[in-house]
């Protein structure tokens, strides 16, 4: 007859450890390095803006922003790999109404869901 041996299993359950979870930087800190890196992009975007309020435009998205500089721009880095992210239209749109508060109006700004302002 043939016997299991049962392992003994520890009674206390360690803690996981998150420390890596927190060597990410935030979107916050991310959007601010990618502004510094291309202050370009803001540029750009208030021009398109610009142009789009004195055509009597109305309210628009960064996101509709964002499609037009990539369409207008398709060889913008240079043969260097570069990408416009999605995730900092929020950041753009408010970085743009504080630096034209009459702007406020063109875009519609929501509550961010992660932020180094929380």
């Amino acid at each position: 007859m043939r016997t299991h041996e049962q392992t003994e299993l520890p009674l206390e359950i360690p803690e996981p450890d998150h420390a890596h979870l927190h060597d990410e930087p935030t979107i916050d800190e991310r959007f601010e390095d990618f502004h510094a890196a291309h202050p370009w992009v803001l540029e750009a975007l208030e021009d398109l803006t610009a142009r789009w309020i004195e055509a009597d435009g109305g309210r628009i998205g960064v996101k509709a922003l964002f499609e037009q500089l990539r369409w207008s721009q398709p060889d913008i880095s240079n043969d260097r790999p570069f990408r416009l992210n999605n995730n900092f239209t929020s950041r753009y749109a408010r970085l743009l109404c504080a630096r034209h508060p009459d702007w406020a109006g063109v875009f519609q700004l929501r509550s961010l869901r992660a932020s180094n302002e929380e």
